[in-house]
């Protein structure tokens, strides 16, 4: 038996090893974009994004051989101590029946299945990340022409559609592409595949020895957080081979009941259920009815309501990935030589609200779901640096990133502040796609317009998008009440 704690951290060695190969990219990615700048002539362009387009693709090929030694040797490693594991935990139940187990290493049935799980998950990754090089470059290219697009319009300056280009990236870049044509990043590619792979080679050693035991029944494993098709079916006593009733005891059929040996079922993707011998009339249930219920009770108290600990999990896992791509966002950013501001800004802000969210549901932080290769101590520094000397917050309490320069797209949902020519102050404002909606400034500017409104020529201006992404703003209007609320610390 494999437990669902020793699942949940059995992929992170193999995640970190590829987390190192995903950022290495993305900082290649970043420092390309940012040799855009410049560029005027069409056919010019176009062969630069050829070229560039082809370095980045022999660059992680390159990378990609370079880690596939490790990658063999961690599955490797990985697969043999899950094997020795979940046997060690399976035989002490067969001993205390009376049964005598073979010796792993002197079981050539056995070691044939361990051999065999690890090929096929070697062979899986391999295949994955043989699309990894195109992968990446067709979104390489993509973002590099829709930014010539913006600049050549006149849409956007090439420091902003360098900045959205690098932005977009660290947010959505992919790096496998599965056989239906679906993507994923190489960070959930690789803890789905190594998951998936190990916990089906333990299973398959453990109904063979299940066989060489003759033993008929199993009881699963149960955890807190399963998903809900899985919680239906988990801590329960199953007999392998049909569905039967014995001693007086009905026992559904294992398979038909868990789903095991598909995807979606028992020891499938991503999951952390596993199972161990039961033998009725000697084994003790490891669950009674009352503890699995509880497992799946509305127990936690957050925000005023009433949460299961899956679904705590599932916002604590969102609130980690924010906190990851805060971090991402951050190194492609520094990479491409941009104000890292705004990255600093929001990797502060989804550390606080991650931290908040564990300390409210009690909960433990995984330190290897926020990992970012190459953003250690320095980076951190650098992050905390910028956050302290570039950002205030306002009245209400919203953080605000002090800016030299105004641009039409910024971090979304924020404002920014910067001080204009004439002294006052501009406040901009984006919405969640990170376009500007609105400004509002302290004074009037020296224009009659403006200086007729409110008490020292405050006024705000609204934002439109035409559809060719080009900004324009509305004729100066007064400030709301909530607005000079929001903005009382400037006016």
């Amino acid at each position: 038996m494999l437990t669902p704690e020793y699942l949940e951290q059995l992929p992170d060695a193999f995640v970190s090893l590829w987390q190192q190969v995903e950022d290495d990219i993305l900082r290649d990615i970043g420092r390309r974009i940012s040799k855009m700048d410049g560029i005027t002539d069409t056919a010019e362009w176009q062969a630069w994004r050829f070229e560039q387009t082809r370095a980045l693709r022999t660059d992680v090929i390159k990378l990609l051989a370079k880690y596939s030694g490790k990658s063999a040797t961690t599955i490797r490693q990985l697969m043999q101590s899950a094997g020795i594991e979940t046997l060690a935990s399976d035989d002490a139940r067969y001993r205390a029946a009376g049964l005598s187990p073979s010796d792993l290493n002197q079981s050539t049935a056995l070691l044939n299945l361990l051999n065999a799980g690890y090929r096929q998950t070697l062979g899986t990754w391999q295949n994955l990340t043989g699309t990894t090089a195109n992968t990446v470059a067709r979104q390489f290219e993509n973002e590099l022409s829709r930014a010539w697009l913006q600049v050549s319009s006149g849409a956007f300056d090439y420091k902003s559609a360098i900045k959205r280009a690098v932005d977009t990236l660290s947010q959505t870049m992919q790096g496998v592409t599965y056989p239906s044509g679906h993507h994923d990043t190489l960070e959930v590619a690789c803890r789905r595949a190594i998951l998936t792979g190990v916990n089906q080679t333990a299973a398959k050693l453990q109904v063979a020895r299940m066989e060489e035991m003759g033993c008929e029944f199993v009881e699963v494993t149960a955890h807190a957080g399963a998903r809900p098709e899985h919680a239906t079916w988990q801590g329960q006593i199953y007999h392998h081979g049909g569905s039967i009733t014995y001693e007086g005891q009905h026992y559904r059929d294992f398979e038909a009941a868990t789903g095991y040996g598909t995807g979606a079922g028992l020891c499938g993707w991503n999951c952390r259920h596993n199972f161990y011998p039961f033998f009725p009339g000697l084994s003790q249930p490891g669950y009674t009815d009352a503890e699995l219920d509880a497992l799946n009770a509305k127990e936690i108290q957050y925000a005023g309501q009433q949460y299961s600990r899956y679904e705590i999990s599932q916002m604590q896992r969102s609130l980690e990935r924010k906190v990851r791509a805060a971090k991402k966002l951050f190194i492609a950013e520094d990479a491409a030589g941009l104000d890292t501001v705004n990255a600093a800004a929001k990797l502060s802000n989804a550390r606080q609200k991650l931290k908040q969210f564990t300390h409210a549901t009690q909960r433990r932080v995984d330190s290897a779901r926020l990992s970012v290769y190459g953003f250690g101590h320095s980076q951190a520094s650098k992050a905390v640096w910028a956050v302290r000397h570039n950002t205030l917050t306002n009245t209400i309490g919203h953080t605000i990133i002090k800016i030299k320069r105004s641009a039409p797209t910024g971090p979304a949902n924020g404002i920014t502040q910067k001080a204009n020519a004439k002294g006052g102050i501009d406040r901009n404002y984006y919405g969640a796609d990170g376009k500007q909606v609105k400004q509002i400034s302290n004074n009037g500017h020296g224009h009659k317009v403006e200086e007729a409104l409110g008490r020292h020529g405050e006024h705000a201006h609204d934002y439109w998008w035409d559809e060719n992404g080009k900004p324009h703003h509305l004729a100066a209007r007064e400030l709301t009440d909530k607005e000079r609320k929001e903005n009382d610390d400037i006016l």
